[in-house]
């Protein structure tokens, strides 16, 4: 009869048993975990691999590959990776030679050679072509040429020639929808009350001499539409401008003179050592219920002056505004409203303006003949 001590060393307990299998279970997990960790970064190193060789060999046209900002060249690539733990890959992938190809001389190549060597342009590269080319078309434009005309701008509606030649018709109509606008520093209020002429008046007046002087009829309203209704003035402000328009159809321009409302700094230049006050152009593009077929034309009659301004008086335009609305504007193809100044300028620097203003509109009609 066996001892319990014999018994026990001949028949393991189960204690003992389960404890060797739980051993095998956690080496076997181990392995598992460790197999499939290695397959997923082989697995993953190739896709990155793949993706890193198409991002960086797609080089932008400025010569520096974006990615390689973010993953230094120095990691090894994911295929890298792959192909040293299996062998004969690395020798069919490793880079061949590249094979130097040389053309056989024609009239063709030796004309191509010729034009690189000579005018430095390659037909095969068109951009050669123009970088080579647009620099001698550039320098035959005379000094005095205008850098845009009508001619130039899309959508320009174009002049009669007949009638801005001639001297006897009305070509400029201008008007103010907002009559009582004023200088603070000359009336000492920003709007005249009770209906009253503002200063705003005279500096469309100013614009109407200027064009007169040069022999270019103007037509100047004065009418009040500011009163009783400030808000309401654009109603009767059509009135006027309508009429305008139906009483002289050889009407080439049509202005509505306002004043901003800003700061002194944001709407005071300084043009050949004089202060004048800047010009801000609007053009009204309409409405859904509003529509405005012309906004178009207005925008690049607007675009013309601008660029006259600029050219000529830098500075003193503040630039194009484009608003929702119609402004009247839907009355005439070069139609616009002006902002001059602010009620913190002085009369006299608006009507300065005014005069520089009249400068390019008499140039843009004196283009316009030829």
């Amino acid at each position: 009869m066996l001892t319990r001590k014999e018994r026990k060393r001949s028949n393991p307990s189960k204690k003992r048993v389960w404890f060797n299998c739980l051993r095998f279970y956690k080496f076997s997990r181990y392995f598992k975990i460790l197999f499939v960790s290695f397959m997923i970064i082989v697995a993953s190193g190739l896709v990155f691999g793949t993706y890193w060789n198409v991002t960086t060999t797609a080089i932008p046209v400025s010569g520096s590959a974006y990615y390689g900002y973010h993953f230094p060249s120095l990691w090894p690539k994911g295929k890298d990776v792959l192909f040293l733990g299996i062998p004969g890959l690395s020798e069919v992938t490793r880079p061949q030679n590249a094979v130097k190809i040389t053309p056989q001389l024609s009239a063709g190549n030796i004309g191509h050679r010729l034009m690189r060597l000579l005018a430095g342009v390659d037909f095969s590269n068109l951009r050669s072509l123009f970088s080579q080319e647009i620099p001698y078309i550039l320098a035959f434009n005379k000094p005095g040429t205008p850098i845009v005309s009508a001619a130039t701008l899309p959508n320009f509606p174009q002049f009669d020639h007949q009638t801005t030649a001639s001297s006897d018709k009305v070509l400029v109509g201008i008007y103010h929808t907002h009559t009582a606008e004023s200088f603070i520093p000359n009336s000492g209020v920003a709007h005249r009350p009770g209906g009253q002429l503002g200063d705003i008046v005279e500096v469309g007046a100013a614009l109407a001499n200027c064009l007169e002087k040069a022999g270019v009829k103007t037509i100047h309203s004065v009418a009040i539409h500011d009163y009783p209704s400030f808000m309401k003035a654009y109603g009767p402000s059509e009135v006027t401008a309508q009429k305008m328009v139906t009483e002289n159809p050889s009407l080439q321009m049509l202005f509505d003179i306002h004043r901003d409302a800003d700061k002194r700094e944001n709407v005071t230049a300084v043009i050949n050592g004089v202060q004048a006050a800047k010009i801000t152009i609007v053009v009204a593009t309409g409405q859904q219920d509003l529509p405005q077929p012309h906004w178009q034309q207005n925008h690049a009659f607007a675009k013309l002056i601008e660029a006259k301004l600029n050219e000529k008086y830098p500075g003193l335009c503040r630039g194009i505004h484009l608003e929702e609305w119609r402004y009247n504007q839907h009355l005439h193809p070069r139609a616009l409203l002006l902002e001059v100044g602010s009620q913190e300028s002085s009369k006299e620097e608006a009507m300065k303006s005014m005069e520089m203003l009249g400068d390019i509109l008499i140039e843009i009609l004196a283009e316009s003949r030829q």
